[in-house]
């Protein structure tokens, strides 16, 4: 007999699910309880897997969105009847549909209603943009989605870093009715759930760079030298370098680019460029973009980060002043001269002494 009201409440049941509301929210317990009838214990509840879904390996200073699909592998373990029904009550055909109620309402405990999805850093070098989003409701055996718009810090080290991710959600507790088939008065709590997970993101190896030195000769109106160091200050070995500087007013780079080769982790190399100055410029530090163009270890061709260098830009020296500045030197170029233009000339009085002696006619 049990077995044949368990069948037929649950057809009814089957019918019913799509028809009534499932009410959910936080724990809630309504005065009608214990004046209503409990006529099924159901044990289950949900269970959330997460899972990242697309590219987890990202590169220093990237922005990126993680999508992370919830799965709900949660189930219904148990069904128990809690009172028995009583094919000799009157109402005995009302109750098969009451009971019905309740259990196409209580076979929901697995449902997870109004998710919560919470992304933690902890301690990642991850900055989290939007770090809470919301699911409605998420059955069992269906999968919600929660995007995390997030940014990588531009000196974060390279390795394997763990993001804790919590889901809070409500699911129904209990169920319990009351009234007649026409209108039932479902009575139920609910409870509060919580589960965390662990997101994996990797952030790779790379060639980084920056410059540790700038030097130059540079005068207005005039052509020079710009060196510029760079050094290697990431974990992967740059090949195929190229240093490049931008052409920006007041300076003309003769040559904008200089061949560095093979860099490799924690070494410095030095660019130098030939650079002409505007005779317009006004002697200051001027602020130029320079950038290094190379293969990565897969060899693809990647391009550094912008690097703003301070190129300082010297008055022109007036000649006058040049001359004042070099004047022992023009003093030791004179003297110098004059000696050799002395010394020709006695070496030339000499030869020509020596010719008349050789070829003067012997005196008889």
């Amino acid at each position: 007999m049990r077995t044949k009201i368990v069948a037929i409440i649950a057809t009814v049941a089957t019918a019913l699910l799509l028809a009534v509301p499932v009410a959910v929210g936080s724990e809630y317990i309504p005065e009608s309880y214990t004046r209503s009838t409990n006529y099924y214990d159901v044990t289950g509840e949900p269970y959330l897997l997460a899972t990242l879904v697309g590219d987890y390996e990202f590169y220093r200073g990237e922005d990126a969105v993680l999508e992370i699909t919830l799965q709900n592998y949660g189930a219904i373990y148990r069904i128990k009847g809690d009172q028995y029904l009583n094919s000799s009550k009157e109402n005995y055909d009302d109750e098969i549909i009451l009971a019905a109620t309740e259990l196409a309402t209580e076979i929901e405990k697995s449902c997870a209603n109004h998710v919560d999805v919470v992304l933690f850093a902890d301690g990642a070098p991850v900055d989290v943009l939007l770090d809470v989003r919301e699911i409605e409701s998420i059955k069992a055996g269906e999968t919600g989605t929660a995007r995390f718009p997030i940014r990588i810090e531009d000196d974060a080290p390279a390795g394997t870093y763990r993001l804790r991710m919590e889901t809070c959600y409500d699911h129904i507790w209990n169920v319990q009715v009351s009234g007649t088939p026409d209108k039932p008065n479902i009575n139920y709590w609910n409870t509060t759930g919580v589960q965390n997970h662990t997101i994996v993101i990797v952030v790779t190896k790379e060639s980084d760079f920056e410059v540790t030195d700038v030097a130059s000769d540079l005068q207005v109106g005039g052509t020079g030298f710009l060196n510029v160091t760079y050094q290697n200050t990431g974990e992967e070995t740059a090949t195929d370098a190229i240093a490049r500087v931008s052409d920006m007013l007041p300076f003309n780079a003769i040559n904008n680019q200089e061949r560095l080769g093979t860099i490799v982790p924690g070494e410095s190399v030095t660019a130098q460029f030939r650079v002409s100055t505007d005779r317009s410029a006004v002697p200051k530090v001027y602020s130029i973009s320079t950038g290094i163009r190379f293969k990565d270890g897969d060899g693809d061709i990647r391009i550094s980060d912008p690097m703003q260098i301070g190129v300082s830009v010297a008055p022109k020296v007036p000649f006058s002043e040049k001359l004042l500045t070099n004047k022992w030197w023009i003093v030791a170029a004179a003297v110098l001269l004059l000696l050799v233009f002395g010394g020709w000339r006695a070496w030339k009085r000499w030869g020509e002494s020596g010719v008349i002696f050789l070829y003067c006619p012997t005196i008889r």
